[in-house]
């Protein structure tokens, strides 16, 4: 691969995404900038899923105003192959990759004639794996970020291309978490399309890895500061499963928060509120619920 281009010429790409936030803006940047998508792969699931497959074939009645990632292929009829069953034949200047399930191919990675790349949504090499932005949430990070990566045969191990920091603010909901953080990465993309440069940063440490969450890792202790069991929960709210409070062997199930409130408190107290909602004691406030 070589990682500087002279020609100005758009770049035929190939996209691998899913149906979340995070994959839809980098692909309306590179249809903005008018680089050339040859195909958008998406993992098996998507093609077995019963409401794909029965919105797939409806062409004419799509909504595009839907801007979901098939109403983004039809619209600009850009093929959408299965991961499982992508042609032989395939000719493109770049690989890009903006949270995709499946580990991309080394054969394939080493086909692409400037590089192929990785949208991550943290500062690597920390919070490396599948769910990066539930573990920043759940570990009360503040200061969250993006990388642009090269490819390599290790999961998120790749050359750093660039990487850019923001603050998200308390109670940022988990698909406005995807949505700001993808368009950041999606500024990064751009910047080296436009420079036609993607240099190679080795990344200096071993960092952080972290897998799939189990089902303990939606327990959130009453010892917590309120505002990091508050934005766990606003943040990772896409996810649409229950958290388990705990205070001792007590446990008290919820579904979200709407508010929190700082002063002394009683840890584990449950109480009604004024206005008819519910408030736990955390070590130094009040979680709403």
């Amino acid at each position: 691969m070589n990682n500087f281009r002279h020609s100005s010429s758009p770049y035929k790409i190939i996209y691998f995404g899913t149906h979340s936030t995070f994959s839809l803006y980098p692909l309306l940047e590179l249809l903005r900038h008018e680089q050339i998508i040859i195909g958008i792969v998406l993992p098996n699931r998507a093609f077995i899923d019963k409401n794909i497959e029965n919105y797939i074939p409806l062409k004419s009645t799509i909504n595009l105003l839907n801007n979901t990632i098939i109403d983004i292929s039809w619209k600009h009829q850009i093929p959408i192959w299965n991961i499982s069953d992508l042609p032989t034949n395939l000719d493109f200047d770049l690989l890009l990759v903006s949270c995709f399930p499946h580990k991309i191919q080394e054969s394939l990675i080493a086909k692409a004639k400037v590089a192929s790349v990785n949208i991550h949504p943290s500062i690597l090499p920390e919070y490396k794996g599948p769910a990066p932005i539930f573990w920043q949430w759940r570990n009360g990070e503040t200061t969250f970020g993006v990388t642009l990566h090269h490819l390599n045969s290790n999961l998120d191990e790749g050359d750093i291309v660039s990487q850019t920091t923001i603050q998200l603010e308390n109670g940022t909901s988990g698909e406005e978490s995807n949505k700001i953080l993808s368009k950041l990465g999606s500024n990064l993309l751009i910047e080296s399309l436009q420079k036609h440069h993607f240099p190679k940063h080795p990344q200096n440490r071993h960092g952080t890895y972290q897998s799939w969450p189990t089902s303990e890792d939606w327990y959130i202790p009453t010892t917590w500061p309120v505002v990091r069991a508050f934005n766990f929960i606003r943040g990772v709210s896409d996810w649409k499963k229950p958290f388990t409070i705990t205070h001792n062997n007590k446990t008290k199930i919820i579904y979200t928060s709407t508010g929190y409130c700082l002063g002394n408190s009683i840890i584990g107290t449950i109480r009604m509120k004024q206005n008819g909602k519910y408030e736990i004691g955390f070590s130094d406030g009040w979680l709403e619920f």
